[in-house]
């Protein structure tokens, strides 16, 4: 059967079919990086647009404050990781690659962690704000390798108020000024701030770095930033 304009019924619907696959492909091509988006918005840029490189404007307005940061401020290489703690590909770069980035080049690099809660991810808020509390009391970073450590633990759960409360115990922290600045609502303000500088400079999903301004998106492999900090320490 035709239409009025010469065009094949069946034609029309295998077209239509061919654009719902290649959408679903594209989705799964997309979380194949090891990386979590942001509603429907793309990540993962096409290759012929080539990485996002941040101006020297930008490159400090991201390395500057942040969540925590830690490493040598005048360091040639800076990392800034745009991050939350219920992402599990977030988690993955944590176990499998982080640590070997602290290990291999100290102070040779100067790392930053950015706030970027995912909103379907019931708890990225909160405990991005635990994480802060916990730096009030010197321990941001004991709490967010603990986070992650655990985050098999708590991502499932609805209330995880708890799980916060015994982690902050297990770290030495006086849990009454913990308890009473996470339920403030203090950081919520400066979390979304990071949110919004991360869209700014064309972050949507999560994990997302920039590496002396360069943008490496997910959860990539040890030698994807070996290369590019090498890169960097040979200028």
């Amino acid at each position: 059967m035709k239409n009025k304009g010469g065009i094949n019924f069946l034609t029309l619907v295998l077209v239509a079919a061919l654009v719902a696959a290649a959408f679903f492909v594209g989705k799964y091509l997309e979380r194949s990086k090891g990386v979590e988006v942001k509603g429907d918005q793309q990540v993962i840029q096409e290759e012929e647009q080539g990485p996002i490189i941040l101006g020297e404007s930008e490159s400090k307005l991201i390395s500057e404050g942040g969540a925590g940061n830690k490493g040598n401020r005048n360091a040639p290489v800076t990392i800034v990781e745009f991050s939350e703690y219920e992402c599990p590909y977030c988690k993955s770069y944590v176990d499998e690659t982080y640590v070997r980035i602290i290990e291999e080049y100290g102070d040779q690099i100067y790392y930053v962690f950015r706030d970027y809660p995912l909103a379907f991810h019931q708890h990225s808020q909160e405990t991005a704000e635990a994480a802060r509390c916990a730096g009030d009391q010197g321990e941001y970073w004991a709490m967010h390798d603990l986070l992650f450590a655990e985050r098999d633990e708590w991502a499932e759960k609805t209330d995880i108020t708890s799980n916060l409360i015994s982690y902050a115990q297990n770290l030495g922290l006086n849990t009454q000024q913990f308890s009473s600045c996470l339920s403030s609502g203090k950081y919520t303000q400066a979390i979304e701030d990071d949110l919004a500088l991360g869209e700014k400079v064309g972050v949507s999903g999560t994990p997302s770095f920039f590496i002396n301004g360069k943008m490496l998106v997910g959860a990539a492999p040890f030698e994807n930033f070996q290369a590019l900090i090498e890169e960097e320490l040979t200028k």
